[in-house]
């Protein structure tokens, strides 16, 4: 299993809003799409889903910078 750090950037009643989130995935099993979707306990079957379930408009998740990890440490 990996853990990794995304980053979910969009926007949600009209605000701009920045996540930074600590998955889980294991590589075969589960997809780090489905890896943000499983850490909000949802059973939506695309990030898109989530998005619209969760209220967020214009958003996309992507991983954290490696310089910006070095930096948070």
């Amino acid at each position: 299993m990996n853990q990794e750090k995304v980053i979910i950037e969009g926007s949600l009643e009209g605000m701009r809003f920045y996540k930074e989130l600590d998955i889980v995935i294991d590589p075969g099993e589960v997809t780090p799409e489905q890896a943000i979707i499983r850490f909000y306990e949802s059973d939506a079957e695309s990030f898109d889903m989530l998005a619209r379930e969760q209220g967020w408009r214009n958003c996309y998740w992507t991983y954290m910078d490696q310089a910006d990890l070095l930096q948070a440490n």
